[in-house]
């Protein structure tokens, strides 16, 4: 079960470092033909803008999701050095727990929303507001399922974080997969 766990939150990890890097290019290039077709054709493309803010907050939650799994969204450094390694392992089971219970609160009430203005139509593309609100509800379920799977398989998770830690201090990229199998 643990390590259906952690190939499961491996290929999501994943699948969220191309998802946000794919995101991040393509409103790299939608604004930059908003920019050519406005001043040099002098055609406005307000479609464009609108699929732009929406990649923009579909990036910035399920990027906040993953940094969610490598618990780095919400880091109070100057706590890991003064507290011994068996206090601060507690702590984090703490603070996960309160950010697991934020983010079902968080997945409540973005669903309420999702259903309030769920009728309202985006006028430049015609897709409805519950579209951009999804975001909430995908980052708040992703969040859940990280701090569950950290919780579930402490070793598999100590290892990718110390793993991350690693390459992060060398300058590589970040490693996404967990070392255990």
């Amino acid at each position: 079960m643990t390590n259906v766990l952690v190939r499961v939150g491996d290929l999501l990890r994943r699948l969220l470092s191309f998802l946000v890097g794919a995101m991040l290019l393509a409103i790299v290039l939608l604004v930059c033909v908003q920019v050519f077709s406005r001043y040099f054709i002098g055609a406005a493309t307000p479609g464009m803008a609108e699929i732009s803010r929406l990649l923009f907050i579909w990036l910035t939650f399920l990027g906040a999701a993953l940094l969610i799994s490598r618990r780095e969204l919400i880091v109070i450094d100057f706590l890991h050095d003064r507290l011994n390694a068996d206090l601060f392992k507690r702590l984090g089971i703490v603070i996960d727990l309160a950010t697991a219970v934020f983010l079902v609160m968080l997945i409540v009430y973005a669903r309420h929303l999702m259903i309030v203005v769920g009728q309202k139509i985006a006028p430049a593309t015609g897709l409805p507001f519950a579209w951009f609100y999804g975001s909430i509800v995908a980052f708040a379920g992703l969040g859940l399922f990280f701090i569950v799977e950290r919780i579930l398989t402490p070793r598999a998770s100590a290892e990718r974080e110390a793993a991350f830690k690693a390459a992060q201090s060398q300058g590589h990229a970040a490693p996404t997969e967990s070392t255990a199998s």
